[in-house]
This record gives structure tokens, C-alpha cells and sequence, in this order.
């Protein structure tokens, strides 16, 4: 299955889908993946579909972009099928910053969504609705915000020891 059949079984299922296409060469990838965008209330049924129906076995990747002038973001899934002919396609998914954004988990699905739908929250503040475990992963809980969006400031903690932010103090040195 090639790009374009991947694409018209896709929005036989899904007429809202609409393939993303980069003019920015610097965004054009070397391989030849086709790039999707859907609406966030039917990336779980889509998901599903890929899983089920054409083959894609596998969620290798899921983050956020955080478009802070446009006031949105945007969550990206890159999705595997390893039988042959192996394909890579990208599933886009916009979200307004405002209100709590949220999308239903995966992590039912694949089981790779389980830790990064936790990511994406613990450094963004996308919810995940089913998740099992909606936990911060990496940050502590009672975190004061989500340090990859572009509009966040630090507020130094006593986990700062007395540094400049960024720049672990070491023994020893001034």
C-alpha cells in the first residue's frame, strides 16, 4: 500500500481527514511518510482503524507541539506497520492551549501510549481521558506548571540550590 492508497482508505472512514503537506523543505522528512490531520474527537476511533484494519501495529512516538501565538498545540502520533511493506504515518491532532486540553488516551490500544501520554501531560498539561494512570512521570506532583509549553517561567524552588537556572551548582566551584 502506497501513500496515496493509505490516504483514500483513510478518509473513506474519515472524510475529515486531511493530509498535512510541508512546502518547508527543512520539514520534508527523507522518507516518503504520509502526515494526517484529524479532529481530536476521532483520533481514538482512527487509532483504532490503523490497529485493526491497515496494519499498524505499533505507536513509536507521541509529543506536542506548543504554537503559543496561534493559541493551540498540536499532538503528533507517529504510528508503525512492521509487516511488509513497512509504513510510518503521522497523525496531527490541534488543540486550544485554553480550558484544560484533552484527548482520549490511547494507551488501551498500544501500551506504548501509556508512558508518553503521561509525558505529554507531565511537561504540557494535555489530559488524556481513560488514561489508567494520569500521573506526572517526571516532575513531582503539585509541579507549578508545564515546562514545555512556550509561555512558562520557572519559579526557583529549593531544588535550585541556590543556582542560576540551568546551571547545576558543582562543589567546589564558584
Amino acid at each position: 500500500m502506497d501513500k496515496v492508497a493509505l490516504l483514500q482508505k483513510i478518509k473513506e472512514r474519515f472524510p475529515d481527514a486531511a493530509e498535512v503537506v510541508s512546502a518547508d523543505p527543512k520539514f520534508v522528512r527523507a522518507i516518503d511518510d504520509l502526515q494526517v490531520k484529524v479532529p481530536g474527537a476521532q483520533v481514538k476511533e482512527l487509532a483504532g482503524h490503523l490497529k485493526q484494519n491497515l496494519g499498524f501495529d505499533f505507536l513509536n512516538f507521541l509529543t506536542a507541539v506548543d504554537y503559543v501565538k496561534e493559541n493551540r498545540f498540536e499532538v503528533v502520533y507517529h504510528f508503525l506497520r512492521s509487516s511488509q511493506p513497512a509504513l510510518q504515518l503521522v497523525v496531527k491532532v490541534d488543540l486550544p492551549r485554553d480550558g484544560g486540553p484533552t484527548l482520549p488516551s490511547l494507551s488501551g490500544l498500544f501500551s506504548a501510549a501509556d508512558w508518553q501520554e503521561r509525558e505529554t501531560f507531565d511537561l504540557f498539561g494535555i489530559g488524556f481521558d481513560g488514561h489508567p494512570n494520569p500521573k506526572r512521570i517526571l516532575l513531582w506532583e503539585g509541579y507549578p506548571g508545564w515546562p514545555l509549553r512556550k509561555d512558562y517561567v520557572h519559579t526557583a524552588d529549593k531544588y535550585d540550590n541556590g543556582s542560576e537556572i540551568g546551571t547545576p551548582k558543582l562543589p567546589g566551584v564558584k
